[in-house]
């Protein structure tokens, strides 16, 4: 079984959204004077490769602490999609003549190829397309990219369909397109509408 790391380490100065705080890093004791290291870590929460719930968009939405850890270990489907704009129903119709059917309770990847903090409008998933994939069944979506879509609407409709979603996913270019098995790793802050996560890939030998 080969494991990948799906996350970006989170530190000071990394790429975030426009206004955001940074991350303050402080530290609290020394081994030299304490005989312990422990920082006090300053940071919104959707940072770096971060969860978003649904609550981080809808009102009445679950929060972190309400998503059911059997929720957290999910099959996962690959989309492969390198151009720019959004990604489109025929385009994911496209995906599953050559790989299979979306299957019902999987995490949906799509790998883009965008850098880290690139400028420029990313491309993302259009409306139409998380549609299909909620008529699947599909429980979840990620996406190496800062945000769902460029104007958050694909965004809204998803976390409003009570679906959760990880953004500024990596390396999945090392990921197989079906196969594999996803696991969210995350502390489950209570009330919480995103945190920085640490999903990690299995695949099969």
């Amino acid at each position: 079984m080969k494991v990948i790391d799906l996350s970006h380490p989170f530190h000071p100065g990394q790429p975030r959204y426009p206004g955001d705080p940074d991350q303050v890093t402080e530290t609290i004791s020394t081994i030299a004077d304490d005989g312990f290291l422990m920082h006090r870590y300053h940071l919104v929460g959707p940072w770096g490769t971060h969860i978003d719930a649904p609550a981080h968009f809808d009102p009445t939405g679950r929060t972190l602490d309400e998503i059911a850890v059997d929720e957290l270990i999910l099959p996962l489907y690959t989309v492969r999609f390198d151009q720019p704009g959004l990604l489109t129903p025929d385009h994911l119709r496209e995906v599953e003549a050559t790989h299979g059917p979306i299957p019902p309770g999987c995490f949906v990847a799509l790998h883009t190829g965008w850098d880290w903090g690139a400028e420029g409008t990313a491309p993302g998933w259009s409306v139409p397309a998380l549609e299909l994939l909620h008529d699947r069944g599909v429980t979840a979506i990620g996406h190496d990219l800062p945000d769902t879509d460029p104007t958050l609407e694909a965004q809204s409709w998803w976390l409003h369909h009570d679906h959760w979603q990880i953004e500024n996913l990596t390396r999945l270019e090392r990921v197989p397109d079906t196969g594999a098995t996803i696991v969210c790793a995350f502390p489950v802050p209570v009330g919480g509408a995103s945190f920085p996560v640490r999903p990690l890939a299995f695949i099969p030998d």
